[in-house]
């Protein structure tokens, strides 16, 4: 068995549409799902589910709590990406 630390850099960019995301939106999604104040919680959220590659984040892709990426205007983008070992 061997062991090794790895860092992983990841950047992404992450675009929604500010519109979508209403005050009646808010609150049911604290309700569901996280507690999350405002959109930028939002955008941190779906640039992780995105840099750990559980959503795509564009097109007709459901992304639980938000439904069709294409419907919230959700669309992600990798800017950089690295691997070293600290």
């Amino acid at each position: 068995m061997s062991k090794q630390r790895i860092l992983v850099t990841q950047i992404v960019e992450i675009e929604v549409d500010d519109a979508k995301f209403t005050p009646e939106f808010l609150a049911e999604f604290r309700k569901s799902f996280y507690q999350f104040d405002d959109i930028s919680d939002h955008r941190k959220h779906l640039g992780q589910l995105f840099a750990r590659g559980i959503i795509c984040g564009f097109g007709d892709e459901f992304i639980e709590g938000y439904g069709a990426a294409k419907d919230f205007g959700i669309f992600c983008r990798e800017i950089s990406y690295e691997v070293e070992e600290p």
